[in-house]
C-alpha cells in the first residue's frame, strides 16, 4: 500500500466532514463520546516527531463532497499543504440512502470529487493526498442495510482516488478487523461517528501509512 512522507517542517491538512470536525465532536461529546478526534490525536503524534510540523484541521459537520469543493480555495488551496488527509463521502451516500429526509439531490458526488482532485493536482502539484475511505461501524442494527449503498460509493471513491495518484486507506476494513476483538458500540455509538477509541483505531491505521523523513 502506498505511503505518504511527512518531513519535519511539513504542513498537514485534515479535510472532511463531521468526523473531522473538532467543534462538532466537542459539542456531541455526551452522545457520541468522540471528543478526541483522529486529527487531534494524530496531531499530537506528529508534534512529537517534530514541533515544526504545522497541522490544519478543516472539518465541517454534514459536508458532502460538493461542500468541500465549494470551500476548497479557502480551506485547502490557499493553505498550500504538503500533505492532505481527506475523509469525505459518507454524507453523499447517506443522502441517497434516506432521500425522504433530504431535498432532491441536485449536486452529485462524482463530478465534485473529480474536480477536487483536479484542482489539487494542478494547483498543488507537489502535495501528497491520503484519502480515507468512508465507513460504518456495526453498532446500530437498523443501519446495517446502509452498507450496500455505502459500498457502492466507496468503490467509486476509491477508483477516483487511485486515478489521481492518492494513497488510499480502507477504513471499513480497518474497522471490520477492529470489531473482531472490540465491541462495535465501543468504537461508535451511533455507527457513524467514532468514539475516542474509534478515533484511535483510525490514527493507528493512518500512522502505518506515514513515513517520516
Amino acid at each position: 500500500m502506498e505511503k505518504i512522507t511527512i518531513k519535519k517542517d511539513s504542513r498537514v491538512l485534515f479535510l472532511g466532514d463531521s468526523i473531522t470536525d473538532v467543534k462538532f465532536n466537542f459539542k456531541k461529546m455526551s452522545s457520541i463520546k468522540g471528543r478526541n478526534v483522529y486529527a487531534l490525536q494524530l496531531k499530537k503524534r506528529l508534534k512529537k516527531y517534530s514541533p515544526d510540523i504545522d497541522v490544519e484541521i478543516r472539518g465541517i459537520a454534514s459536508n458532502r463532497t460538493y461542500h468541500v469543493y465549494d470551500r476548497l480555495t479557502e480551506d485547502c488551496i490557499s493553505l498550500k499543504p504538503d500533505v492532505i488527509i481527506m475523509l469525505i463521502g459518507v454524507n453523499d451516500a447517506w443522502e441517497n440512502y434516506v432521500p425522504d429526509r433530504y431535498p432532491p439531490l441536485v449536486r452529485p458526488m462524482e463530478p465534485h470529487i473529480r474536480e477536487i482532485y483536479r484542482r489539487i493536482r494542478t494547483e498543488l502539484p507537489d502535495t501528497q493526498v491520503l484519502y480515507l475511505m468512508p465507513f460504518m461501524i456495526d453498532s446500530v442494527e437498523e443501519k446495517l442495510p446502509f452498507h450496500k449503498i455505502l459500498d457502492e460509493f466507496r468503490a467509486e471513491l476509491k477508483e477516483i482516488a487511485l486515478e489521481n495518484n492518492a494513497a488510499v486507506l480502507d477504513l471499513q476494513q480497518v474497522f471490520y478487523d477492529a470489531q473482531k476483538t472490540i465491541e462495535p458500540k465501543k468504537l461508535a455509538i451511533d455507527g457513524i461517528h467514532p468514539t475516542n477509541l474509534g478515533h484511535k483505531v483510525m490514527v493507528d491505521a493512518i500512522e502505518n501509512l506515514i513515513e517520516f523523513a
